[in-house]
């Protein structure tokens, strides 16, 4: 009986370790495995980056004269060449009829010139006789119109003479009558005579006065006339000195016809070389406007990136990168080959044309680094900070707009203490692609903070450190 009691006994214990060992390994593969991580003191270093391509900060632009007919087009965008290389061919038929059309062009323009020329020398001969003949009517005007006036004053003179010279007869006849002594038997054929007499004078009188005021009338007339004459010889010589209405056609078919022989010339150079337009340096082709077979236009023909300019890169970022990113802020480049290569700089940053959530940047780079055509990868960094409270990025958690993190805690179970996550509400100062900045005071630095977790956390959730 005995025996039996200590068998059970064992088999009890036994039984109660199996157990025990099994709730454990239970336990252990429900808790979430983690990795913590303390807050720390560091900078938040933004890096932009991007792809581009270098092209060349000096173009040069080939015009070749209007409507030449391109037999065949030798580069193509891209293309590196030489000075002196073809880059395209005209049509020797085109230049030749171009060539009869500017020579019939010149000839018809200079008839033109000599026709107008002829015009304004008739016209300026015309005008010049003009003025002499206003100036010399307006000069016999003054003269003819002076003696008028000059004859007809004299004629009032002379009445007022006359009228004067009555009136001094008058006063000393009635001065002699007054003198005189007369007798009682003539005293009434006198005063007949003298009835008689007064009728007279008072008629002369009348005549006389009536005469000076007739030719003073007409020395008025004669005046009025002679300024009214000398106003029309004056608004004759006026008109005659006006300034003729401004006349460019000389001058633009001058400059037309000066335009024909340089087009002219130019064609006669493109005969001379059989049409052949060449590099004018070293350099990339950037862009032709021209095809085989096309018609040349105003726009140049070709246009490349000269060797003897700065080179630049040009690419894209987006929009709220540009804080990051200033002129002359230091650019790393990166070629095909992983080939780091410094010494760039931003040159400036501008919209972009077609998408306003991303800027065009240029960055201009060293010498003898790439090539105009080759492409690279470019990174920009940008430090910020130091921050006081930085995590990795992992450890960051979303929810309803609210930013929190989990860090570790403990709690008493009925196995003893457990480690469980807590949720932290924090704000995020500023982050990078790796790491964010917390506000002071969310998070102490000794709190261990969850960057990891084999599973999905929530607050109050079982974790133990992961041993790996």
């Amino acid at each position: 009986m005995k025996k039996k009691l200590i068998q059970a006994t064992c088999l009890f214990f036994v039984m109660m370790l199996i157990f025990t060992i099994l709730s454990r390994v239970s336990d252990s593969v429900n808790v979430i495995q983690i990795q913590t991580k303390n807050p720390a003191n560091q900078i938040i270093t933004h890096e932009v980056k991007g792809s581009g391509k270098v092209e060349g900060s000096q173009e040069v632009a080939v015009f070749v004269l209007e409507n030449l007919q391109v037999e065949q087009v030798m580069v193509h965008a891209g293309q590196t060449v030489k000075k002196g290389d073809i880059l395209l061919k005209l049509s020797q038929n085109s230049i030749q009829a171009a060539l009869k059309n500017l020579d019939d062009k010149v000839k018809t323009l200079e008839g033109q010139v000599k026709d107008l020329e002829s015009q304004k020398k008739v016209n300026s001969q015309k005008r010049a006789a003009e003025q002499a003949w206003a100036g010399n009517s307006y000069d016999l005007a003054v003269q003819s119109g002076n003696v008028s006036v000059d004859n007809a004053r004299a004629e009032v003179q002379i009445a007022q003479q006359r009228l004067d010279e009555f009136y001094r007869e008058k006063e000393a006849k009635t001065s002699g009558d007054d003198l005189s002594g007369f007798t009682d038997g003539e005293e009434g054929f006198n005063d007949g005579e003298t009835t008689v007499t007064q009728e007279d004078d008072s008629a002369t009188e009348t005549a006389l006065q009536d005469d000076l005021r007739a030719r003073q009338e007409a020395l008025n007339e004669v005046i009025a006339g002679r300024n009214q004459t000398l106003a029309s010889a004056g608004k004759a010589v006026s008109d005659a000195s006006t300034p003729e209405a401004s006349d460019s056609t000389l001058e633009n078919v001058q400059r037309e016809l000066e335009n024909a022989r340089a087009d002219m010339e130019k064609v006669t150079v493109l005969q001379s070389t059989e049409g052949v337009i060449s590099s004018p340096s070293d350099g990339v082709i950037k862009s032709l406007s021209v095809q085989t077979g096309d018609l040349t236009g105003q726009t140049a023909a070709v246009v490349l990136y000269s060797a003897d300019g700065a080179l630049r890169m040009t690419g894209t970022i987006s929009k709220d990168d540009i804080k990051y990113v200033s002129a002359g802020a230091d650019v790393k480049i990166t070629d095909n080959n992983n080939n780091d290569i410094s010494g760039a700089t931003v040159e400036n940053i501008t919209e972009n044309n077609e998408d306003n959530d991303i800027r065009d940047l240029s960055i201009i780079m060293p010498a003898n680094s790439l090539s105009i055509g080759q492409s690279g990868d470019f990174s920009i960094s940008k430090d910020a900070g130091p921050y006081s409270c930085c995590v990795p990025l992992s450890a960051l958690y979303q929810e309803n707009g609210k930013v929190y993190v989990y860090v570790t805690d403990t709690e008493n179970t009925v196995l003893g203490t457990a480690m469980v996550a807590r949720k932290v509400e924090v704000t995020v100062q500023d982050k990078n692609q790796t790491t964010a900045a917390l506000g002071e005071g969310s998070l102490s630095t000794d709190q261990a903070v969850i960057v990891q977790a084999d599973r999905e956390l929530k607050n109050g959730s079982r974790v133990r450190i992961s041993e790996n």
